[in-house]
């Protein structure tokens, strides 16, 4: 049997040096705008002529946004850098280059800490991701990881989600509620689960895709008004799009995409499936706008055919924008209507 290793026991050269071999090309980076890389004070980097660099950090801790008994040390690496790709790509950005600090209590084994950067190579490679720097230091309670993810966009297709204006179309990608419906199974574990909603489920928690394809064709459509990742709930990211362009928005409940993993779980578990969908997070689609008016019902239709054919990921209609005066609001079947209100997830209320 092979030796257990912990991290205390090695200390932190050899463990940055452990790492970078698991990191390859893909924490090298020649010919990708990597001057230097890692193995230096700090990364230096060409930025290509004429984009604009896009920045974004999120940070995973354990006992907070992970439980260790739940997902592999390769999943979490694979969800860490995910989580910021999906924000880089709702900008209308590549990600290009990546810097990971990790947190580690001592007591850790060294493989556990290799596959998390096996899956943080797994999802940088599919995508051209370099890792080009970090840090690493000792967290004697706790596991953290925070990534700093840098990417690019052309100057023209930098979305912000302050661009709705009233009488456009809302848009999600995907189907919601997935992730929510996932972390659901997984702390309440039914018994008799069909094997393939279960691994649907867990794959939408534990392995998100983000859409970076999907953003970068929506956006060089030229119809994108606003988009907003949806990270903390559909309800959340609404009214955060809402607020910024000083507007309100209506959706309807019967639009909302749910696939039938997130159904099923729903049921088993006696809730709405809708509060998956609203208030569950960690979807990490996109909700965007395109402007509505005469034809716009065929735009969407059209631009919905076109992500299909190239990405598989489906496009829906789910509601408009309105007047500020209007609120945000939610209309069921039978045209009752409620006020939405952003009960997404938040740190220090949660």
């Amino acid at each position: 049997m092979e030796k257990k290793i912990l991290v205390r026991e090695i200390g932190e050269s050899a463990l940055i040096e452990r790492l970078a071999e698991i990191l390859g090309p893909v924490g090298q980076g020649a010919g990708q705008g990597v001057i230097r890389g890692i193995g230096d004070d700090a990364a230096v980097l060409q930025p290509t002529p004429g984009k604009r660099l896009l920045a974004a950090s999120d940070m995973l801790v354990e006992g907070i946004h992970f439980d260790l008994s739940s997902i592999s040390p390769r999943q979490l690496g694979w969800k860490s850098l995910a989580v910021n790709m999906s924000d880089i790509a709702a900008m209308g950005g590549n990600p290009r280059w990546a810097l990971i600090a990790l947190g580690l209590r001592p007591d850790l084994e060294i493989n556990f800490v290799e596959n998390i950067y096996a899956g943080i190579a797994d999802l940088a490679k599919k995508y051209g991701v370099v890792v080009v720097g970090g840090d690493i230091c000792s967290s004697p309670k706790c596991l953290t990881l925070d990534i700093c993810l840098l990417g690019e966009a052309n100057r023209a297709e930098v979305v912000y989600r302050s661009g709705a204006r009233e009488g456009d179309l809302i848009l999600v990608t995907g189907n919601l509620g997935a992730a929510a419906a996932g972390l659901a199974y997984l702390r309440n574990k039914p018994e008799n689960i069909d094997p393939g909603i279960k691994d649907s489920l867990l794959k939408a928690h534990l392995t998100p895709s983000p859409r970076v394809k999907e953003a970068s064709i929506l956006i060089k459509s030229g119809a994108v008004g606003a988009v907003n990742d949806l990270s903390d709930g559909l309800a959340t990211e609404l009214h955060e799009m809402a607020l910024a362009s000083g507007c309100g928005a209506q959706i309807w409940a019967e639009r909302l995409p749910i696939d039938k993993p997130t159904a099923f779980m729903a049921r088993q578990l006696g809730v709405d499936p809708l509060h998956f969908v609203l208030y569950g997070g960690e979807d990490y689609e996109l909700v965007l706008t395109i402007p509505g008016g005469k034809g716009s019902p065929l735009k969407a239709r059209r631009l919905a055919r076109s992500l299909m054919k190239a990405t598989a990921t489906p496009l829906h209609f789910i509601g408009r924008i309105l007047p500020a005066s209007e609120g945000l609001k939610i209309v069921y079947p039978g045209d009752r209507t409620e006020p939405l209100f952003p009960r997404g997830y938040d740190h220090f209320r949660s």
